[in-house]
């Protein structure tokens, strides 16, 4: 007969796999090392990796960008220190490029719910503001969207680009203004909204 079910031993063998498999530690018992104390602090320290996350991809998408609009390696430094020196949750775009090329971005790191190929539907919310605030502005914004090449930018990974292209397919609003930069030669027109997945 199986053991029956023990939380607490699941997530023990979560936790000490993890950081065994995954950080190159000794193979022990770290989740009965840890006490009240140092698990809130673990807890504060993981509330970051959606930010860790956003960045390593914003990164990956600005050097996407200075290279498909021919920047030079001083400018595509400067946008990269931008971006290193701007607090998460600021005001504005993810992304904003006034010269020598107009562009804005706006960054999603949305992972599909229980590993599939479609967003929940606040995943789809998000995404849709997202778009809606590119082509149209944002209040705290002073930036004129008409005048800015717009990207929507995700996370390059098979489960993300399924549940976009579903995304996509499936949109209300806006459908007629979003393309995927990967199905065209150039990006030429203000008008849309081009997603681009940014591999880390």
């Amino acid at each position: 007969m199986a053991d029956p079910y023990n939380r607490e031993k699941e997530l023990q063998k979560k936790l000490n796999l993890f950081l065994t498999n995954n950080l190159d530690l000794p193979d022990k018992d770290y989740y009965s090392n840890l006490n009240a104390g140092d698990f809130l602090q673990l807890k504060s320290v993981l509330s970051d990796i959606n930010n860790i996350l956003t960045l390593k991809v914003t990164l990956s998408f600005a050097r996407w960008a200075a290279n498909h609009f021919n920047f030079n390696p001083q400018l595509k430094d400067t946008i990269l220190t931008k971006i290193i020196n701007t607090k998460p949750n600021a005001n504005g775009y993810d992304i904003e490029i006034s010269a020598p090329v107009k562009f804005i971005a706006e960054v999603k790191c949305n992972i599909p719910i229980k590993k599939g190929t479609t967003y929940g539907s606040a995943q789809r919310l998000g995404i849709n503001k997202d778009i809606a605030a590119l082509i149209n502005g944002k209040n705290k914004s002073a930036i004129k969207p008409y005048e800015y090449y717009k990207f929507m930018v995700f996370l390059d990974n098979p489960e993300v680009k399924k549940a976009t292209e579903h995304f996509v397919s499936n949109m209300k609003k806006n459908k007629n203004k979003v393309v995927f930069a990967a199905d065209v030669s150039s990006i030429t027109n203000t008008d849309n909204v081009y997603i681009v997945y940014a591999k880390i």
